[in-house]
Order: C-alpha cells, then sequence, then structure tokens
C-alpha cells in the first residue's frame, strides 16, 4: 500500500473513532515517504484529536520549540511511546517499528526506541522479539558509554531469561547489573539485583536437586 493510501486509511479510521489505528496507519505512511508533510501534519492532529491528547500536547509542544516538531522520526516514536503509555500495545508496535525503518542518526533516540519496543512486545506476549530489542538497547547503551542504561537493560535482561527458565543467562546478567549498580552507586537498583541474585542461586540449587534425585541410580 502507497504514502497516499495510507493517508486515506489514517483519516478514515480517525473518522470511525479507532485513534490507535488511525495513528498506525499514519506511522505506516510515513515509514515509506518520510518527507510527507501531509502524513506528519495529519499523524499529529490525529494525535491531538485522541484521548492522549492531554498527555501528548506538553511533550509536542516541548518539540516545538526545540524545532523538532517537523522530524518524522521524534514525532513518530513520541507517538509510539504514548500509545505503549496508553496500554495499546499493538498500534505502538506498529508505530514504533516505523519509526525505525524511518531512520536517525541519534543512537540515544534509537536506544529509547528499542526499550519501548520490547516493553510493548513483552506486553503483547512477544518474549522472543522483545528479548532481542532489549539486546538492541544493550549495545547501544554500551556503544554511549551509558552505563545507567546498561543497568537498566541488564536488569530487564535478567527478568526475561528468569522468566523463560534460563537461569544461568538470568543469573549472568543480574550480576552484570549488580556491578553496575555498584559503580553507579544505586542503592534501590543494588538493592534489588542483589535479591534477584540470591533468588537465581537458589532456584539453580533447586533445580539441580529435583534433578539429581529425579536421575535412576547407577547399577551396581
Amino acid at each position: 500500500m502507497g504514502a497516499v493510501a495510507y493517508f486515506r486509511q489514517g483519516v478514515a479510521l480517525q473518522y470511525l473513532g479507532r485513534h490507535a489505528d488511525a495513528l498506525a496507519a499514519f506511522a505506516s505512511g510515513l515509514a515509506q515517504d518520510p518527507k510527507s508533510l501531509q502524513l506528519l501534519v495529519g499523524m499529529v492532529e490525529a494525535a491531538m484529536k485522541s484521548p492522549m491528547r492531554e498527555s501528548l500536547e506538553p511533550t509536542y509542544q516541548q518539540l516545538q520549540k526545540m524545532k523538532l516538531d517537523r522530524s518524522p522520526f521524534v514525532v513518530v516514536s513520541v507517538i509510539g511511546q504514548e500509545l505503549l503509555s496508553a496500554a495499546h500495545h499493538q498500534a505502538s508496535v506498529v508505530v514504533l517499528e516505523a519509526a525505525l525503518r524511518i531512520g536517525t542518526c541519534s543512537l540515544k533516540l534509537r536506544g529509547s526506541v528499542f526499550s519501548a519496543l520490547s516493553s510493548a512486545h513483552w506486553s503483547l506476549g512477544n518474549t522472543e522479539k522483545s528479548v532481542s530489542y532489549m539486546q538492541q538497547d544493550l549495545e547501544v547503551a554500551k556503544s554511549l558509554g551509558d552505563q545507567s542504561g546498561e543497568c537498566r537493560a541488564h536488569g530487564n535482561l535478567g527478568s526475561a531469561f528468569f522468566s523463560k527458565g534460563n537461569y544461568r543467562e538470568a543469573l549472568s546478567n543480574h550480576r552484570n547489573q549488580l556491578v553496575l549498580a555498584m559503580r553507579l552507586k544505586d542503592r534501590e537498583v543494588l538493592a534489588q539485583a542483589r535479591f534477584l541474585s540470591v533468588r537465581l542461586n537458589n532456584a539453580a540449587v533447586s533445580l539441580l536437586s529435583s534433578f539429581s534425585s529425579s536421575r535412576a541410580p547407577y547399577p551396581p
């Protein structure tokens, strides 16, 4: 479907009151044609007519002051994160992935989209995609030398791997989180990382004990 068709679809969905789907359509069109002012303006207008206006408007006003309100990547990624906050998870995935297709030179901005996409996919139960975006978020944080971002990403990965029963990867990530929290002197994260590391060690010991007891004894 072409950019013009996405614009028409967005207008139609907005008219039907399907605001999240309308924003996803405008974003998909911008992914095809990032230079389309019609799509960009249409998306902003649709967002401002949606129930998200109250939370979105102050952010958009800041973008105007910073002269970023005509940046397709910035506008699309901001609206995508607003959709995520409003629990429109499927629409937020479409919009945020459209932002990545539009592209940006800023690693930091790309990292924020990776982080948001990991949360959106996790909420939708797409565990593998969520973990993939968490790993990309971690790589960006490392590239930027952002230890706080690394710490957060390791914590997210640790929790994700724990939920999947991959205790080795979970423990490795939480240990990295613990080391970084100590460097950052973040007491809250430090306490959380310590608790999770102990929990993982206990889970691993319990798993090994269960495995050992379930094995058939060797013949004499």
